[in-house]
């Protein structure tokens, strides 16, 4: 199976910054873990989209996946509490 790429859209690069430092380094490990498994166990699809959702503690990331060109597209990554809206 070979890897996908990442691609993370610049309002979710903002978002990132603005996370607490503890919380980039639990998540920056989920995003690169996604380039060899797009959907991970515990990974849910969202209702009426194409978008999937990956948590990590109470924060949530918010990614579609391009399965023929092998992309994976970061779009939102916030609290559990912003994210949805």
């Amino acid at each position: 199976m070979s890897k996908y790429s990442i691609e993370i859209t610049a309002s979710a690069q903002r978002q990132f910054k603005k996370l607490h430092q503890g919380f980039q380094n639990r998540i920056l490990p989920k995003l690169f873990a996604l380039e060899e498994h797009p959907r991970p166990f515990g990974t849910k699809k969202l209702a009426d989209s194409n978008f999937y959702r990956l948590r990590v503690g109470d924060y949530r990331i918010i990614y579609s996946v391009d399965d023929p060109r092998k992309i994976i597209k970061i779009l939102d990554i916030a609290h559990r509490r912003e994210v949805y809206r």
